[in-house]
C-alpha cells in the first residue's frame, strides 16, 4: 500500500532541472510519488538521491527531456536561460519546485518575501503560530525545501519563506497570506531592473482569491502601488495601517485584535529593521486568528537568528557581531541604521551580486569609525565608499578579523555584514558567519 501522505503520479515522467536542495527534494518527492524522473545537471548531487531517479549529468542534454510531462526548474536557474527558454517554446509546462509542493499540498500556506528580514520574520509567524498551539511547519528559502515540509499529510499552517527565484516559476500558486516586506536592490546580476526584481517579488500576490490576506509594507515606496486593498504595516505612525508604532508601542487594529501589544523596548530584536519584521509577523499572525498572548509572548522572547547580528564575543569592551547575511546594501544600511556614530568597525565584500555600493555612503559615513574590504569586491567597495572613512584592504576575513581586533576600541562593535554574496572565499553565507565566529573566538581567548 502506497504512503497516504503522496499523490499518485505513477505513469508520468518528469525533469527536474538543477541537482540543489531544491531540485533533489522535487525529484525525490516525484520519484516516491511513483513517478519516472530524470535529474539534470552540470555537477553532481552534493547529497543522496533517491536510486529509481535516473541522473543527466555534465550538462543538459536533450534526452533528458524527451517525452517528459512536465518540467520541474530549481530556483538558482533563471526562467529566463536560452535552455528554459527553449522548452517553452516546445510548449514544455515548467514549474517550480514551491509550485509542485503547492499542488500537493494539504497545509495552507502563509508565506513572506522581500529582500530583507524573510527569515527572521518567517520564523517569529511559525513560532507565533506553535506557541498558539497550531501544527505548523515552516519550509522555503530559509533552508529546508518546502515539498519537504508542506506535503507531509498534516493540514496545518505550513510558513513559507520566498525569494524572487522561487516566485519566478509558480503558475497557480496562491498563499492564504501573502507578505511582502520591501525591495531594495539585489541580485542586480539576474535582474535587469528593480522594476524587474519588484516584478518577481509581486508575484506573491498573482493568484490570491476571495478570502486570502495580503500585508505590504507603507514604509517602502517602491510599493505604494501594492498597497491597495492589502494589509499595511509601518513602522512609523497613521498611513491607515492595520500595525505600526505609536508612543512607544506596536500597536494592531485587525479583526481579532485592536490596540497597543507590545512596548519596542520590550521586543527581544533590536533595530528599526526588526520592528518592520515584529509588525509584520504580528499581522500576519492576527490575520490567521492566533491569540494576542502568543503574540507577545514570542515578540519578547524571540532574539534573533543565527548570522544576523548575534554578538559572538566580547574582548576589551569591543563587542563582535555577525551579521554574514547582510549581503546587500539594503540590508547594510538597515543594519548600520541600529549603531552610533562612529561606533562600527565594518567588514565588508565577498562575490559580486552586480551593481555597486555608493547607496551604502550615507550610512557608512555616519556609523563607520573604520572600513575593511575583502574579497573579490575590495577594490569596488573601496572605490564606491571612497571618503566616508578610512578604508584598508584586508583581502582575507582571516586579516580583516586580526586587523578589526588590533585596531577596535572600547565601545566599537566590529561587524561582519558584507553586503555581497559568498561564493568567492566560501561555500555560502553560513560558512563565512561561522568562520568569522571562529577567528573572533580565536582572537577573543587570545593572551595579549
Amino acid at each position: 500500500m502506497g504512503n497516504p501522505s503522496l499523490p499518485d503520479l505513477s505513469g508520468r515522467t518528469y525533469a527536474v532541472i538543477g541537482a540543489g536542495r531544491s531540485g533533489v527534494a522535487a525529484a525525490s518527492f516525484l520519484a516516491r510519488a511513483g513517478a519516472a524522473v530524470r535529474l539534470t545537471d552540470r555537477e553532481a548531487p552534493a547529497v543522496t538521491v533517491e536510486p529509481v531517479v535516473e541522473l543527466f549529468l555534465g550538462g543538459h542534454a536533450a534526452g533528458a527531456f524527451a517525452g517528459v510531462d512536465e518540467v520541474v526548474l530549481s530556483p538558482g536557474v533563471p526562467r529566463d536561460s536560452s535552455l528554459v527558454q527553449g522548452l517553452l517554446a516546445q510548449g514544455m509546462p515548467v514549474i517550480g519546485e514551491v509550485e509542485l509542493a503547492w499542488r500537493h499540498s494539504r497545509r495552507p500556506i502563509l508565506g513572506v518575501t522581500g529582500t530583507n528580514g524573510k527569515s527572521t520574520t518567517v520564523t517569529l509567524l511559525h513560532t507565533m503560530l506553535v506557541a498558539a498551539g497550531e501544527d505548523a511547519v515552516l519550509g522555503g528559502n530559509i533552508g529546508t525545501p518546502l515539498i519537504d515540509v508542506a506535503c507531509d499529510g498534516g493540514t496545518g499552517p505550513c510558513v513559507a519563506e520566498l525569494s524572487s527565484y522561487q516566485l519566478e516559476s509558480i503558475v497557480d500558486f496562491a498563499p492564504r497570506i501573502a507578505c511582502l516586506l520591501n525591495v531594495t536592490p539585489d541580485h542586480e546580476d539576474r535582474y535587469p531592473s528593480l522594476a524587474a526584481y519588484l516584478a518577481a517579488k509581486a508575484r506573491i500576490f498573482a493568484n490570491q482569491g476571495e478570502g486570502a490576506v495580503g500585508i505590504v509594507s507603507r514604509d517602502d515606496p517602491h510599493l505604494a502601488a501594492l498597497t491597495v486593498g492589502r494589509l499595511g504595516f509601518t513602522a512609523a505612525g497613521g498611513c491607515e495601517a492595520a500595525a505600526w508604532v505609536e508612543d512607544g508601542w506596536l500597536r494592531f487594529a485587525t479583526a481579532t485584535f485592536a490596540g497597543p501589544l507590545v512596548e519596542v523596548a520590550a521586543l527581544g530584536l533590536r533595530g528599526p529593521h526588526n520592528v518592520e519584521n515584529c509588525l509584520a509577523a504580528g499581522l500576519a499572525a492576527f490575520a490567521w486568528g492566533v491569540p494576542p498572548e502568543a503574540v507577545v509572548t514570542t515578540l519578547r522572547a524571540f532574539t534573533g537568528l543565527t548570522h544576523r547580528g548575534e554578538v559572538v564575543a566580547h574582548r576589551r569592551g569591543v563587542a563582535f557581531a555577525d551579521n554574514s547575511k547582510a549581503t546587500n546594501t539594503g540590508a547594510v544600511s538597515r543594519v548600520l541604521e541600529g549603531y552610533g556614530d562612529s561606533a562600527v568597525v565594518l567588514i565588508a565584500g565577498g562575490s559580486s551580486k552586480g551593481g555597486g555600493f555608493t547607496d551604502l555612503r550615507p550610512q557608512v559615513g555616519r556609523a563607520v569609525r573604520h572600513l575593511l574590504v575583502i574579497g573579490a569586491t575590495a577594490e569596488r567597495l573601496a572605490a564606491d565608499l571612497a571618503g566616508c572613512c578610512p578604508i584598508e584592504r584586508a583581502g582575507t576575513l582571516e586579516v580583516a578579523v586580526a586587523r578589526a581586533a588590533a585596531i577596535a576600541r572600547p565601545g566599537d562593535t566590529v561587524l561582519l555584514a558584507p553586503a555581497c554574496a559568498s561564493f568567492d572565499q566560501f561555500c555560502n553565507y553560513e560558512h563565512r558567519g561561522e568562520t568569522f565566529r571562529a577567528l573572533v573566538l580565536r582572537h577573543a581567548s587570545a593572551k595579549t
